[in-house]
């Protein structure tokens, strides 16, 4: 497959271990990754890259809510993250140019930098809509347990 050296890669699997947004790091890449591929490949455009892109675009091994607890601007982690990232898959994998562009420039436009190509540009907009995704399905489970919560008070 396209991504299996990346999927089942031991030092990837260890962002199973972080949790992120809804669920973990993990679950995320995988979902960013797919809605990459699926864009650039309707598009015409290099839908290997962007699903390689996609899955190494949070490649950073420690809990981010820890960090930006630390960190008095409470913005490095958004700005950092992209470039230990990109240290993290260059370590343990062959990447691209185009690869390494998507990853530096995924939190465009906090990071300032432009995308370079158009597949950085998808797995960007990928990204914020994945995390879009899981933040709505997190409230959604709440409504839904204090709903539930509320319907038992109501019979007691």
């Amino acid at each position: 497959m396209l991504t299996n050296d990346i999927l089942f890669h031991e030092e990837f699997s260890k962002l199973k271990n972080y949790h992120h947004h809804a669920n973990h790091i993990y679950d995320h890449v995988v979902r960013v990754a797919y809605i990459s591929y699926a864009i650039s490949k309707v598009l015409g455009f290099d839908y290997v890259s962007a699903a390689r892109g996609g899955l190494l675009h949070d490649f950073f091994l420690y809990d981010w809510r820890e960090r930006k607890a630390n960190d008095t601007s409470r913005s490095l982690h958004g700005k950092e993250h992209p470039y230990i990232a990109l240290e993290n898959a260059r370590k343990y994998f062959d990447i691209s140019a185009l690869e390494e562009d998507i990853i530096v420039k995924h939190m465009f436009p906090k990071t300032h930098a432009m995308p370079r190509y158009k597949e950085s540009l998808v797995v960007s907009l990928s990204d914020k809509l994945s995390a879009i995704f899981e933040y709505l399905q997190q409230s959604t489970l709440m409504v839904s347990i204090l709903l539930r919560r509320r319907r038992t008070i109501q019979v007691i």
